[in-house]
């Protein structure tokens, strides 16, 4: 990929909203409930997410950490004042953090996570389910929820930051039938009913039921769930 100081727009807000609505459509709902600068950062964010999530799925963990890396020097090009690689999602990350420069910290934060990950894969072997392997995937689902919370309001509180991750953390305890995710996401969906509504976006993704709900059940489950407050 080449860099080049004044790069033309190689994709639109439009295009990756689409783009996550194609991909994960449950978090692109969600984003419906945001402002519009907040929902075009959530969306840049979590199609972030999905390029470092693909890292962990590469052949060899070497592989995928050459890809992290690429991106931690994106993000570093990004923060400071030279040019940016010319990659579409690249420009829109440096276009939403334009004046929003607090998001670089968090998001390195969100980087670092999947490389402790990938630390595991190469020392292991591959991926080790339970014990603390599996808190590391827990981790980052941790960082990223409070990345899409800071995303919505700069000026969220770190208790209400730290219960947008229990819940994000829970949610993937169920997914990995962990011993303990029962009370993780009953423990965590309470704390989450004292959020304030302008993080709700962030949350509203893990109220929708699973596999087989009609788009109507969807859409209405969580139109529900942002007024309840309650997943």
């Amino acid at each position: 990929m080449s860099d080049t100081a004044n790069p033309p727009s190689l994709a639109s807000t439009d295009d990756f909203d689409a783009r996550l609505k194609r991909t994960d459509e449950d978090r692109w709902l969600a984003t419906r409930y945001a402002p519009r600068e907040g929902r075009e950062r959530l969306v840049a964010l979590y199609l972030l997410n999905q390029e470092l999530h693909r890292t962990l799925h590469t052949s060899e963990a070497m592989l995928g950490k050459i890809r992290l890396q690429w991106w931690r020097e994106t993000v570093g090009q990004i923060a400071g004042p030279g040019p940016v690689r010319r990659h579409d999602l690249a420009e829109e990350l440096a276009r939403i953090t334009r004046m929003r420069p607090d998001l670089i910290a968090p998001v390195n934060a969100l980087i670092d996570r999947f490389d402790d990950i990938l630390d595991d894969h190469l020392h292991a072997g591959g991926h080790q389910p339970g014990g603390d392997h599996e808190t590391r995937h827990l981790a980052v689902e941790g960082a990223m929820m409070k990345l899409a919370g800071l995303a919505l309001d700069p000026a969220a509180s770190p208790q209400h930051l730290a219960a947008l991750a229990a819940v994000g953390e829970a949610r993937i305890a169920v997914a990995a039938d962990l011993a303990d995710a029962g009370s993780r996401w009953t423990a965590a969906t309470k704390a989450a009913r004292q959020v304030p509504s302008v993080l709700w976006p962030a949350l509203l993704h893990l109220s929708l039921p699973g596999e087989g709900a009609t788009p109507f059940q969807r859409r209405w489950r969580m139109f529900r769930a942002s007024l309840s407050r309650k997943l």
